[in-house]
């Protein structure tokens, strides 16, 4: 299903599990998400079986201010990003479909059981088809105009089913409904001694931390593009290595500390930009608009001096959709306001109304400790 900035958001699907904790993320987004969106945007939260749900409810109403459009369901999934775990859908023969992956590849395994078909076909009164393909939702985007598939999705079941590349965009199509444009290079491969794709074709390995594509906007209702720029980023290093504490590493004071993790970002900016220029022209190529939004990112597992993985800032990892009748996207601020203010100004050129559903840093750090940003934690529902 579409998700574009002058298109109603519809139902907004989170998920949450004591289990596997990010439970404080869930229920203060769902808090958020209640404040700042349209009142015609549901929300639907799933609760792990293994979960106190009459717990977790009486906590979110609490959060909350009350319970009014939110439907709680208990439901087994194979992970709290709901974005991963399922994707709104029309498929070949035009019907809406609740689409899961074949199984889910996380840390421990390559097939944990995804969202349970059969039982949210019952439970949430819709048609759900289990793929035959591996994916993730966070490597997929379709705004109406493109659909965008990441390059390691294709590489991934071409290792594992021994698909051509011809064929997996075959299925990607009778299972979505539209021919995949594809970003990155497929060379990669899946690694099964390791549960990981290997020689990665992707800027990150999902595209929807590097890119947000918004439909038509502005006057010329020309379909644009946001795509993460890490020239912005370090263009204001000096406001983000000055946020101390809270945020960040639990202590920058040291000016040794400083110059290292900006080392850090400077050396991922270089990797990137690449790959990220090939983003840009690819989707130039189809005729957007592309605006460049800021970023700074560290390497992933190879820093053994310090622990980077809590410093990441993205902007693309947004809810694109209609705000009081306007053409938006919502995203969740850093705390930091000279990057913040570039970000607004990012979104206000593509021709959306920026509406920072948080400006807590914290809970943009948190989300971004479990690698994930304001979409990966809400899926879409058909």
């Amino acid at each position: 299903m579409p998700a574009a900035a002058a298109r109603p958001l519809g139902a907004i699907r989170l998920q949450v599990s004591t289990a596997w904790g990010g439970t404080g993320i869930t229920l203060g987004l769902l808090r958020d998400l209640r404040r700042r969106l349209d009142r015609a945007v549901r929300l639907i939260v799933l609760v792990d079986p293994q979960s106190d749900a009459a717990q977790l409810r009486r906590l979110a109403g609490a959060s909350v201010g009350g319970r009014r459009r939110v439907r709680f369901v208990r439901l087994a999934f194979g992970t709290i990003y709901a974005r991963d775990n399922a994707v709104a859908a029309r498929d070949a023969a035009g019907r809406r479909t609740l689409l899961v992956p074949r199984s889910l590849r996380t840390v421990d395994a390559s097939d944990t059981s995804p969202l349970d078909a059969r039982a949210a076909r019952r439970l949430l009164g819709m048609r759900v088809v289990r793929s035959r393909l591996y994916w993730y939702g966070g490597n997929m985007l379709f705004d109406g105009e493109t659909l965008v598939v990441g390059a390691d999705t294709i590489a991934e079941n071409v290792s594992r089913l021994g698909l051509t590349e011809t064929e997996v965009r075959t299925l990607l199509r009778a299972e979505l409904g539209h021919e995949a444009i594809v970003l990155g290079e497929t060379a990669g491969r899946f690694d099964h001694d390791r549960n990981r794709i290997v020689a990665s074709g992707q800027a990150s390995y999902h595209v929807d931390l590097d890119v947000s594509l918004l439909g038509r906007t502005a006057r010329e209702q020309r379909p644009t593009a946001l795509v993460a720029d890490p020239r912005l980023g370090l263009a204001h290093l000096a406001a983000v290595l000055g946020r101390r504490g809270a945020t960040w590493l639990p202590d920058l004071s040291s000016p040794a500390l400083r110059r290292q993790l900006a080392h850090e970002y400077r050396l991922t900016a270089a990797e990137r930009t690449p790959v990220l220029a090939d983003y840009r022209q690819c989707l130039a190529e189809l005729g957007y608009r592309v605006v460049g939004v800021p970023e700074l990112r560290t390497r992933d597992e190879r820093d053994t001096v310090l622990t980077l993985d809590n410093v990441n800032v993205v902007y693309c990892n947004v809810l694109p959709g209609l705000n009081r009748g306007r053409p938006a996207v919502h995203y969740v601020a850093w705390g930091i306001p000279a990057l913040d203010a570039v970000a607004d100004r990012a979104i206000a050129a593509a021709g959306a109304t920026p509406v920072p559903v948080a400006r807590s840093a914290q809970l943009a750090n948190a989300m971004m400790r479990r690698a994930a940003g304001l979409r990966c934690f809400c899926g879409a529902m058909p």
